[in-house]
């Protein structure tokens, strides 16, 4: 099936069109994606390993879930959908956390917290998507995501989150 998104300009104004994934987004126009930090009750980060098997980024580790806002749907629903899909956790609260835009990647990020309290060992795997994890303490975020492959939008939310 094609994803679909909303069209954005710079200022986050939605247009009248839409996006398909794959294709060439035009000039000045953006779409919309979330990324979940989850944190378990007890503090632990989780960390996700990308699957070798992607063609970007594979072997990055990112922080909880994350992916496209799909069209009609807003921000927290895709956020919520797309750690699910991702990890098979449901949170017990969200909230967002940031709002930037990536100009040289055509894409509006919207970065939320979401708290976990379920069993740490309940994570699942997205075939395809991703194939290892590993819950962190707070204390050692820093070395982590100076010694593994991460995104630099993540890491300077990280940093900023965590001081």
């Amino acid at each position: 099936m094609t994803e679909v998104w909303n069209a954005y300009d710079l200022n986050r104004n939605q247009l009248p069109h839409l996006l398909v994934r794959g294709e060439k987004i035009p000039e000045g126009q953006f779409h919309l994606c979330v990324n979940v930090l989850v944190r378990h009750q007890d503090g632990d980060i989780l960390f996700m390993r990308r699957s070798a098997n992607k063609s970007l980024y594979s072997g990055y580790y990112e922080f909880g879930a994350g992916g496209s806002v799909l069209a009609g749907e807003d921000s927290q629903t895709a956020a919520l959908r797309e750690l699910e899909e991702e990890t098979g956790l449901i949170p017990d609260s969200i909230r967002l956390l940031e709002q930037v835009c990536s100009v040289e990647d055509q894409c509006h990020f919207d970065f939320y917290e979401a708290v976990v309290s379920s069993d740490k060992n309940q994570v699942r795997y997205q075939v395809g998507e991703t194939d290892a994890h590993l819950w962190l303490p707070l204390s050692e975020i820093p070395a982590f995501i100076e010694s593994h492959p991460c995104f630099q939008n993540q890491k300077r939310i990280l940093q900023r989150w965590i001081g």
